[in-house]
């Protein structure tokens, strides 16, 4: 009995568990996102590495997430049994509280070791690589992260920049318009 009341228990946490880290995680990274949009559409973040970013930087929301799902999960599948009466059954069945324990902390040592991992190893290699391409961002001029068709106001500089066009390599704009307030 025990074993089949393992893996009913392991279930239910791991599903809950997943279930919350999705939900949560869908709505961390959306909201960075959004953030992350919003530079690009000002031109100080190329649109082409949003999603390098967003993908480097789960691990680091993982971290955080995971064990609150995990959390969530045990009191979800405990609320449920003893919503149920599955609780005075086992009882009455002679599976003590120290089982139930046992049966709790395996699953959740993996999760542990998940999220160690994640802090460890992939976690820092993830900000590091973020990091770089924002380092990359920072090396790039301002003509260099101009969006053909926009009006552009860059920070810092007191200037708006248009161009119709730009070639391919980026190397060439047509029609450009350039308006620069002075600072008097």
């Amino acid at each position: 009995m025990p074993s089949i009341l393992f893996r009913y228990l392991a279930k239910e946490m791991l599903k809950v568990t997943l279930a919350v880290t999705g939900v949560v995680l869908l709505i961390i990274m959306s909201g960075r996102f959004v953030n992350y949009l919003a530079q690009a559409a000002n031109g100080s973040l190329n649109a082409d590495i949003l999603f390098a970013i967003m993908g480097y930087r789960m691990p680091e929301f993982l971290v955080m997430i995971i064990p609150m799902g995990l959390f969530l999960g045990i009191i979800m599948a405990y609320g449920r049994l003893y919503a149920e009466n599955e609780m005075t059954v086992m009882g009455a069945c002679g599976v003590s509280q120290g089982q139930l324990l046992r049966m709790t902390m395996i699953p959740a040592l993996g999760v542990m070791i998940v999220v160690a991992l994640l802090s460890i190893l992939v976690a820092p290699w993830g900000i590091k690589q973020v990091e770089t391409i924002l380092h990359q961002q920072d090396s790039m001029t301002e003509f260099d992260t101009l969006v053909p068709g926009r009006f552009q106001k860059f920070e810092g500089a007191n200037r708006v920049t248009y161009t119709e066009s730009l070639t391919d390599d980026n190397q060439q704009m047509d029609k450009v318009f350039i308006a620069h307030q002075s600072a008097d």
